[in-house]
C-alpha cells in the first residue's frame, strides 16, 4: 500500500496523547478507518430512510397482487 505524508493541526492534548502512543501513524490511521465507516454507515441508514416511503408503497402493491395468488 502506498502512503501519504500529512501536516495536520489538532488540539494540543490530542497532540500530547498521540506522542504517548506507540504508533502515531497507525494510532491515525485507525481513528480515521473509523470515522469513515461511521460516516458510510450513517449514509447508508439516510438512503434506507429515504427510500422507506417508496417502499413501503411497492409492498403494498404486491402483497395484493399475492393475496389474490393465494386464493
Amino acid at each position: 500500500m502506498s502512503k501519504a505524508k500529512l501536516t495536520i493541526s489538532i488540539d494540543t492534548e490530542l497532540a500530547e496523547y498521540l506522542r504517548r502512543t506507540p504508533s502515531v501513524s497507525s494510532t491515525i490511521a485507525e481513528a480515521v478507518e473509523i470515522y469513515r465507516a461511521r460516516e458510510l454507515e450513517a449514509a447508508l441508514e439516510e438512503g434506507y430512510r429515504d427510500d422507506a416511503d417508496e417502499a413501503k408503497q411497492i409492498h403494498r402493491e404486491w402483497s395484493e397482487v399475492d393475496a389474490e395468488l393465494d386464493e
